[in-house]
């Protein structure tokens, strides 16, 4: 599986997390000159500087902006508290917004995803301290550390107090942002016309550099709605609401063959996977040009970027103009089988799928056209990052976000947030072993539990492993993964489109309700 979580945050909204983590940590409580200053004096200061409160009713921002090699433009325009960011790198187009509370974004396939809030992700804030430090600038500096074992660390001009720097370590990898071309508009508000960053792997450096701000545009709610769907990626024949998908499901895992150029390619298909991805070298193979260069982190580091395919068939389905992330992924599997990509995200949500691990049939259906399957139960999950998050217990401990992961070979995988919120709940075998993942390995080791729970369903005895790796698949904000191992006692039905995902016990399953359900 893979998933790509990262976002670049605005000036403001730096700004305004501070100040919640300021309210919530230090007391209120004025600093002498001579004193260093708290954090919520430093907040403050920093928000009377730049004076936030003045931002004007509409503003229209247009941005020159470098991220992975590739340049483009961004727009941002705000009406009241809804607002619609529009970006355009290479031939790549990407929006998100909020509009009435509700969070949106748009992927460059132009599908549109709907945020639903996600409390668990909160960032718990457990230390903070002011200081002063002279490198790598003269500022005071505010270090927040989370409950995570993230790190966040603002820098404050020590006159000004602007914010010129902000660092984050997050899954491993420490990420910079600096500020510089401080501008104050005909509204009296201060703020930075540039800002760039990175971290320590040069291909993700980005550059974002304001070149026009319209202040006080005339603007309707319509320009700041939530837009619709660009397209229709996935095309049914005329006439059909469903099909059989060219598939194979072998030990749990369902292979899928896509048509490229007349050649027959296995796809994987991966709901652990935020989008459709191709190995790089088929790509090349294949005459498709990559656009831009990034570095990602999985199971090991390796550079990534996007292709447009022209056309992609699934027996009778069709994608045209599809965009697909590159990865260095390949892997020999079942007899005949060479897996060259992975269908994830963009994919099912175009549709609805039911997938008979018993039969090993996989079929497509139009959206909308899937009632809720008979004897089926629902399994309440989010959507935001592009998979399925659901809630789940192992043992006796609950996280609420495992991956439903149909790409993942064992029944689950718990990584080290979860392990290291239940310290004594959970009893480990002691033998390390090592298994193979996009870009690299990763060690692990077994779990011994006695149950695992999801939903209302409780599965005795599973066979589980920890990931030892605290960046084993490249981010840290997950508890885990429930597998292919567990999903394969059920026929499970995707609806993406409709926000839910069914399952219905087959005969060999031997699952049961669980207690808090009976």
């Amino acid at each position: 599986m893979t998933r790509n979580r990262r976002g670049r945050r605005a000036w403001c909204d730096a700004l305004a997390a501070l100040a919640a983590l300021a309210g919530a940590l230090a007391a209120p409580a004025a600093a002498r000159a001579d004193d260093v200053p708290t954090a919520e004096d430093l907040v403050t200061r920093s928000k009377q500087s730049a004076g936030a409160e003045k931002r004007p009713e509409t503003e229209r921002e247009s941005w020159n902006v470098r991220v992975a090699g590739l340049d483009g433009t961004l727009e941002t325009i705000r009406r009241s508290g809804d607002f619609v960011t529009s970006s355009d790198l290479g031939p790549f187009r990407t929006a998100r917004g909020t509009s009435h509370g509700v969070k949106w974004h748009q992927n460059e396939n132009g599908e549109t995803i709907l945020e639903r809030p996600e409390p668990s992700q909160a960032e718990r804030a457990v230390t903070q301290a002011v200081t002063r430090v002279h490198e790598p600038v003269d500022a005071w500096l505010i270090t927040t550390t989370f409950a995570s074992g993230h790190v966040q660390r603002m820098y404050y001009d020590t006159k000004t107090y602007d914010l010129v720097r902000m660092e984050r370590i997050v899954a491993g990898h420490e990420t910079h942002t600096i500020y510089d071309d401080f501008r104050t508009d005909a509204h009296g508000r201060t703020r930075p016309w540039h800002y760039y960053g990175g971290d320590e792997r040069p291909s993700n450096d980005y550059d974002y550099r304001l070149v026009r701000d319209d202040l006080d545009p005339a603007l309707t709610d319509a320009d700041v709605a939530i837009p619709k769907d660009r397209r229709t990626l996935v095309e049914f024949p005329a006439g059909t609401e469903d099909v059989k998908l060219p598939a194979r499901i072998v030990n749990g895992r369902i292979y899928v063959r896509v048509d490229i150029a007349g050649r027959g390619l296995d796809f994987l298909l991966d709901t652990g996977a935020a989008a459709i991805t191709i190995n790089d070298s088929v790509a090349r193979e294949l005459g498709l040009p990559i656009y831009g260069r990034a570095e990602q982190t999985v199971a090991g580091t390796f550079p990534t970027g996007r292709v447009v395919v022209h056309e992609a068939t699934i027996g009778p389905l069709a994608m045209h103009d599809v965009v697909m992330h590159t990865l260095p992924f390949a892997a020999a599997e079942a007899k005949s089988v060479r897996i060259v990509g992975l269908l994830g995200y963009d994919f099912l949500s175009e549709l609805a799928l039911k997938i008979d691990y018993a039969s090993g049939e996989v079929d497509a259906l139009r959206q909308g056209s899937l009632a809720t399957p008979p004897g089926a139960g629902t399994l309440d999950v989010r959507l935001n990052a592009g998979t399925p998050v659901a809630r789940a217990t192992i043992g006796s401990a609950t996280g609420e976000d495992f991956i439903i992961d149909t790409g993942a070979a064992f029944s689950f995988v718990i990584f080290q947030r979860f392990a290291r919120a239940h310290p004594d709940a959970l009893q480990f075998g002691a033998k390390e072993s090592y298994g193979s993942g996009v870009g690299g390995t990763f060690g692990y080791r077994s779990i011994l539990t006695k149950n695992v729970i999801l939903g209302p369903w409780s599965f005795e005895d599973p066979a589980g492993v920890e990931a030892l790796s605290a960046n084993a698949f490249g981010f840290d904000n997950e508890d885990g993964l429930i597998g292919a191992d567990i999903l394969k006692r059920f026929t499970v039905y995707l609806d993406y489109p409709g926000g839910h995902v069914f399952l219905a016990a087959n005969a060999r399953s031997g699952v049961q309700a669980s207690s808090a359900q009976r």
